[in-house]
């Protein structure tokens, strides 16, 4: 380094220009009086006293009389203490100025426009881990193995996880059974790329676009009404339409759903077929947001298109309108989805208890 970077740069740590060339300067003199330090710094004689006093008072130099003002460099690794703190700053600095680099550039109420998927995956990360009902998952095998150990925790909370994972037909990576079990609810296999999307509770969504684009960017979301959109398009496109390669539910109650279009399509069969279907309800009023959960019956679903007798009732025909009417001791409501308004509850969650037929009775 050329002498006058290094006197810039001991300006940039705070010393000013006489103190910086009286200071380089002695590095290179060892010990020397004050009057030859002013000469060979080029500080004026009268300054060169003050210079040095604050100098010492700063640890960098040592001075001392001897017949008269005499100074000498204090050994750097102590010297440069307040150097050295200053740096690591900096470093601090940039590190935090890249991560808020990393946070959304364009907002509009609860969506924001992000350029990293790095960005958009420690968005998912957070999520996930606030994750209360429902978790939507489309990912690639890699990504299902950094996230696995918050899904585990999700899962541990009771919060059911639907993994899409895009495993294309040519590739030699695979994912065993067992790496799902404890960890997701269900999964479905693609062989389809498509973005990274991880959708919570139906409020919080984390796009990303696939890796074959030139241009990556992201979606962040924090918005039921928009959230519901990406719900949407994860049904249509990234999971009704492949077929399941695990589940955890069995065939026998009790087992629940988190999803309105899930606990129609199981027990409407079953309602049709005279079957008694009981269960709980856990949601909230509509009409005042307080939360409850409802004990009862099952006894009716209700939706906009009509199922045919030869074809399950497919997620199109659920689409708009879907309603459970549930009996309880004192009355019978209409049960809607979540963000339900024209129904008496907006359930989050259906579990279904027992299954019997109405002639038993019991």
């Amino acid at each position: 380094m050329e002498t006058d970077e290094l006197l810039t740069v001991l300006e940039d740590a705070g010393l000013s220009p006489y103190q910086a060339a009286a200071y380089a300067t002695l590095l290179e003199l060892g010990t020397t009086s004050a009057s030859e330090l002013a000469s060979a710094s080029d500080v004026p004689q009268p300054r060169i006293y003050d210079v040095l006093r604050t100098l010492d008072e700063l640890g960098y130099v040592t001075v001392y009389d001897q017949d008269r003002l005499y100074a000498r460099a204090n050994d750097p690794q102590k010297a440069l203490t307040g150097i050295k703190t200053a740096i690591q700053q900096y470093k601090s600095a940039i590190d935090e100025i890249e991560t808020r680099y990393q946070e959304p550039e364009r907002r509009d109420g609860n969506v924001s426009l992000v350029q990293r998927f790095r960005t958009v995956f420690d968005h998912a990360r957070d999520a996930i881990t606030d994750a209360c009902e429902h978790i939507q998952l489309a990912a690639t095998p890699s990504q299902f193995t950094t996230l696995q150990p918050l899904l585990r925790d999700a899962y541990d909370r009771d919060v059911h996880i639907h993994l899409s994972l895009y495993l294309p037909e040519d590739d030699t990576f695979t994912v065993e059974e067992a790496e799902f079990e404890g960890v997701c609810t269900e999964v479905r296999h693609r062989e389809l790329s498509g973005p990274f999307l991880v959708l919570v509770d139906r409020e919080r969504a984390c796009y990303a676009t696939p890796n074959r684009l030139p241009q990556e960017y992201g979606v962040l979301i924090d918005d039921y009404t928009t959230a519901y959109v990406f719900h949407w398009y994860y049904l249509t496109r990234l999971w009704e339409v492949y077929e399941p390669i695990y589940t955890d539910r069995n065939d026998n109650p009790p087992y629940s759903f988190v999803e309105i279009t899930e606990c129609i399509r199981a027990i409407e069969p079953l309602i049709e077929a005279e079957q008694r279907v009981t269960g709980q309800i856990t949601g909230e009023y509509t009409t005042t947001g307080r939360e409850c959960q409802l004990t009862g019956q099952f006894v009716a679903v209700n939706y906009t298109g009509s199922r045919s007798e030869t074809e399950d009732t497919s997620l199109l025909k659920l689409a708009a309108e879907a309603q459970i009417q549930f009996e309880t001791t004192e009355t019978v409501y209409t049960v809607g989805g979540r963000g339900a308004y024209i129904e008496d509850i907006a359930a989050k969650r259906f579990t279904i208890d027992q299954v019997e037929t109405e002639a038993s009775g019991s």
